[in-house]
């Protein structure tokens, strides 16, 4: 049986909160009650508390809420002790058991994927890969898949400063043909990378985003000559899912 929960109040902030952190800009005391589905009586001395701890704020004409400045040191100190290593380990290890592929963990530092962690699989495959070495953003399904996360802007910024040079055969160096790559990453939500990386391997990577901030990205490595369309369609499935566990903990 579930532990009864102390303070309700907390509870519905929480909710109040949540739905200001998810609006594009502020929210009215009718738009934030009706998305929370808290009575309005309630949502506005809800608001006035956190209004008063400066958890929320509001606009000069006080019609609309925003959440307040206050919060940002909260999210620098909890980002300062958040470790995705830690927090994805269940989630990437369940993958691996699953798929018996080889996992990988990144992040994006100075333009390239960092590898922070890889479970190999049981099956032979030569990846020539190592926690702690770098991947190419242009060439990579980690690092396609952080690109396709980026602003126009952050793009043109990329394409200026990296020389995309080819890695295989395969390596896409053409910045028209990589943003339209990007592009189809954005609707699928995942990206493939088909030996562009490494001769003989398929990559599928999605990135691990929340809070508009990019926290990683997690791929599945696995030999050409061992994938089909069916198993390609149920490594994507299982990498959506397993994405949507680590942003649901984050």
């Amino acid at each position: 049986m579930e532990a009864k929960l102390y303070g309700t109040v907390l509870l519905k902030a929480k909710v109040i909160m949540n739905v200001l952190l998810e609006a594009n800009g502020g929210l009215t005391l009718d738009e934030i009650s009706s998305k929370a589905i808290i009575p309005k009586p309630t949502t506005f001395k809800i608001l006035k508390t956190l209004d008063y701890i400066k958890f929320v704020r509001k606009d000069a004409a006080g019609k609309k809420y925003f959440l307040g400045t206050k919060m940002i040191g909260y999210g620098n100190k909890a980002l300062k002790g958040f470790d995705i290593v830690s927090l994805s380990n269940p989630y990437i290890k369940q993958l691996s058991e699953v798929t018996n592929e080889t996992i990988n963990l990144g992040i994006e530092e100075d333009f390239k994927v960092i590898l922070l962690k890889k479970i190999d699989s049981r099956q032979p495959i030569n990846l020539n890969s190592r926690v702690g070495g770098s991947m190419e953003l242009y060439s990579s399904a980690m690092g396609k898949a952080i690109l396709a996360t980026k602003t126009d802007e952050e793009l043109d910024q990329y394409f200026s400063e990296v020389q995309l040079k080819p890695l295989t055969d395969n390596t896409v160096t053409s910045i028209n043909e990589l943003r339209q790559q990007i592009i189809q990453i954005k609707k699928d939500k995942f990206a493939l990378e088909n030996q562009e990386n490494q001769d003989e391997v398929v990559c599928i990577g999605i990135a691990i985003e929340k809070y508009g901030k990019l926290f990683g990205a997690i791929s599945i490595s696995i030999p050409e000559y061992r994938l089909n369309n069916f198993k390609l369609a149920d490594l994507e499935k299982l990498i959506i899912s397993v994405k949507n566990k680590i942003t649901k903990a984050i």
